[in-house]
């Protein structure tokens, strides 16, 4: 997937926008970008397996609106705030944190989908991603099998 490339390019402007906000110095807003990056790539990949990509489209082009009442969206930043074993502070904090590095990285990923042109449907979504609709297809066929 693509996604990892495009959050390279932006992930540095993390720490002077909110970074500072938590006391993290640059090296450790990077660490908890990826941390974050690291567990929603997991938890969007279960998504995408399991055949919701509707979902994963509202995420990555719904708004602030869309993404506060969407159930998964909240998973997502449950699985995000379990993942900062480092911090020892209480969940609630850790979803705060959570919520502003998610809502940073979606942002930029909005706003790098639709500066490239990607259309705003199924096909759009996974050629953004760089995953091939004939091998998910194909994958689809294959797991079919075990569904009979």
């Amino acid at each position: 997937m693509k996604l990892a490339e495009y959050i390279n390019e932006f992930k540095g402007s993390y720490h002077p926008l909110e970074g500072v906000k938590f006391g993290f110095e640059p090296s450790q807003s990077e660490v908890y970008v990826d941390l974050t990056v690291s567990a929603a790539l997991s938890y969007l990949q279960g998504l995408m397996m399991s055949g919701k990509i509707s979902e994963i489209q509202a995420l990555a082009t719904g708004g602030p609106e869309a993404l506060s009442q969407s159930q998964y969206f909240q998973e997502l930043i449950q699985q995000c705030a379990n993942n900062y074993y480092g911090l020892d502070w209480d969940i609630e904090r850790k979803k705060v944190l959570a919520k502003s590095i998610l809502a940073f990285v979606l942002e930029g990923l909005r706003v790098k989908f639709q500066s490239g042109g990607y259309e705003s449907n199924t096909q759009g979504v996974m050629k953004f991603l760089g995953v091939d609709l004939g091998i998910m297809g194909k994958m689809g066929g294959m797991f079919s099998k075990f569904f009979k």
